[in-house]
């Protein structure tokens, strides 16, 4: 059976930056799950190649990173299959870690490509890989944990934010684990540039007693009791099914969603992939609540509007504004990551939102779609009327009111807004020169649809 357009298009922002007519067009033919199986096949994207500026030697590790930033934006602008990226901002905000602490560049992207390339993967292998890398050994300090000196903070985050949530281990737990991590540490000598490396005479070979056990636990033995036995494996199956879809879908699901969820997270031994194939075939997920559920990130907005103008963050430079609006790309607020929703909503990040949305609207002004939206001729004045302008900058934007319907007192206010700006413009005192369609984008930009996922 064809998937509704409306359906189509809701998946297409979710599972990733939003569709146009044409993308929305090609799967509609196809049953849901087809659907849902195209957007899981990341086989179209390209090769995850570094930026260059991360081994130029002309440049210093700040510039590395802005650099860093512009690239992941533009790879999720251009991605063929971008649930890869959206999927890897997910993994950034779960498992974060700082650039400012980490202070190397190199090694934040080999996090990122951790996410990318083993996000939809099995739970275990990528905690296991993450918790090894050197981002996250530096940044929870595992890089000095060691025999006799204990450091608490990764073993914490671990159980707490990671694999199983609050109030689900004691701190007997993580004292022992943060005993069992001992040696896991950064050698910062090796070569080419520092790396994991194990310290056999920094580790603490002594009995620790984890969940109950006492026996000589090393650090990934811990990971994989945690993600591998009952209670834990449910208990950790659930916390990752909320988690996803509060970011996928909205927050504060049902227990019986969740449970049900994370029952065939269990079923398929903890693989990624098979979750968010289920959250993407819930009936809920395509619900009232879902669809109204999610106010877009700074990051998904930005890449929403870059998508529908044509422009690239080398040409925009979208990280100048992203800090106000509260998600700097590899700056996380703390190890908790970013929340959602009316996180997004202050004063502050609504002007930053604002203020970039001109900047696109000038640097935008020279597209065709605004000459089309402003399209006219010596002898009737407009060709498209108000609302078929309005109509065609909200399908630019990735909200076609024929597939789904749009705010009747937004558009009838903008439309009001452009008869206004078109009658202004035929003045004799008012020199024509796109004034509508250059204000009409900015708005678009700024309206509650675009600023909805």
């Amino acid at each position: 059976m064809p998937t509704a357009a409306a359906d189509v298009a809701h998946l297409l922002r979710r599972a990733g930056f939003g569709g146009t007519p044409a993308d929305v067009a090609a799967l509609t033919p196809l049953d849901l799950p087809a659907v849902v199986d195209r957007l899981l096949d990341f086989s179209p994207n390209p090769a995850d190649t570094p930026p260059a500026s991360l081994t130029d030697p002309s440049k210093g590790d700040w510039e590395r990173v802005v650099d860093l930033r512009k690239w992941w934006l533009d790879r999720m602008r251009t991605a063929p299959a971008p649930l890869q990226e959206k999927l890897a901002l997910f993994w950034h905000g779960h498992f974060a870690t700082e650039a400012t602490k980490v202070g190397h560049a190199v090694d934040m992207y080999d996090q990122n490509h951790l996410f990318r390339t083993a996000g939809t993967g099995g739970f275990e292998a990528l905690v296991q890989a993450m918790s090894v890398q050197v981002a996250m050994l530096v940044y929870l300090d595992n890089d000095v944990n060691r025999k006799g000196s204990p450091n608490e903070n990764f073993a914490r985050e671990l159980l707490e934010l990671f694999t199983l949530g609050v109030n689900q281990y004691t701190q007997t737990d993580v004292v022992e684990t943060a005993r069992a991590w001992t040696g896991h540490n950064v050698d910062k000598q090796a070569v080419p540039r520092r790396a994991y490396r194990f310290y056999s005479e920094r580790h603490d070979y002594g009995n620790k007693t984890f969940l109950g056990e006492t026996r000589a636990w090393n650090g990934p033995e811990i990971i994989t009791r945690v993600l591998t036995v009952e209670p834990q494996r449910s208990i950790a199956a659930r916390f990752i099914a909320k988690k996803l879809w509060t970011f996928f879908a909205y927050p504060n699901p049902d227990a019986a969603l969740v449970d049900t969820l994370a029952a065939e997270f269990v079923a398929a031994s903890l693989d990624v992939r098979a979750l968010l194939r289920a959250i993407f075939l819930r009936p809920e997920f395509f619900s009232t609540t879902a669809r109204q559920g999610l106010v877009r990130s700074p990051v998904e907005w930005v890449v929403a509007v870059l998508r529908a103008t044509g422009l690239t963050a080398q040409d925009t430079n979208p990280q100048w504004w992203m800090e106000s609006m509260g998600q700097q790309l590899f700056e996380p607020p703390n190890v908790a990551g970013w929340k959602n929703n009316a996180y997004w909503c202050s004063n502050t990040a609504l002007w930053a939102r604002a203020d970039f949305a001109r900047n696109i609207t000038w640097k935008a002004r020279n597209a065709s779609f605004l000459f089309e939206i402003a399209a006219r001729n010596a002898q009737n004045g407009y060709v498209m009327t108000e609302g078929d302008a309005i109509d065609f900058a909200y399908r630019k934007f990735g909200r076609d009111p024929l597939v789904a319907p749009v705010s009747a007192p937004v558009r009838n206010a903008m439309i009001a807004w452009l008869q206004a700006q078109r009658a202004a413009e035929r003045a004799p005192t008012y020199a024509w020169n796109l004034w509508a369609p250059i204000n009409l984008t900015t708005i678009m930009m700024l309206c509650p649809e675009v600023q909805l996922a």
